[in-house]
């Protein structure tokens, strides 16, 4: 079985004008488009033949070349409105943290994004907007956040870098039920 080879033939080529690459497009709208057709008008001149034709003029045949007729080509012309404000450019990198996990990790955020996205009524919620929403329940408890028994992590695969998510999860948790119960009374 002879194995195709994968990608775009060789003898493919991409030719883009240089315009389309050297900046963004402008679009014009769809309302700057008139709907009367008189704003349609031929746009090269008639060419040169050497052959005749027939064509009917003012109830008489007249024998004309076929040069003097042209396969209609159109252009749009525009209406006259307030100039467009030209739009505000976005910065072009957008700050990101990345957060590294383990696959036990992995599987509790999936697990907890499917919970989140069978019983509420945002069906499509992304990972992002559900870290979102547990930096915001931290960041609004850290004013009851204590981490003053938090044990330094340690070396490596011992039982105190173990055990150093476990008591940050804690503090965390107290900070949020301290918070709630705080703000209920």
């Amino acid at each position: 079985m002879d194995k195709k080879t994968r990608g775009l033939p060789p003898s493919f080529q991409l030719n883009v004008a240089g315009g389309a690459v050297n900046g963004p497009v402008q679009l014009g709208d769809y309302l700057d488009e008139e709907d009367s057709p008189s704003t349609v008008a031929p746009a090269f001149p008639p060419r040169e033949s050497t052959s005749d034709s027939v064509e009917k003029k003012d109830s008489e045949y007249v024998k004309e070349p076929i040069s003097s007729r042209e396969p209609p080509v159109t252009q749009i012309q525009f209406r006259s409105r307030a100039p467009v404000p030209k739009p505000t450019r976005l910065p072009v990198t957008v700050p990101r943290k990345q957060v590294n996990m383990t696959p036990e990790t992995l599987r509790m955020v999936d697990e907890i994004l499917h919970y989140v996205q069978t019983y509420s009524v945002q069906k499509d919620t992304k990972a992002s907007e559900l870290f979102h929403a547990l930096v915001l329940a931290l960041y609004e408890a850290r004013d009851y956040l204590d981490l003053s028994r938090v044990q330094p992590r340690g070396r490596w695969g011992t039982p105190t870098a173990a055990a150093f998510p476990i008591a940050i999860k804690n503090a965390i948790q107290t900070a949020i039920a301290a918070r709630h119960y705080r703000e209920k009374g």
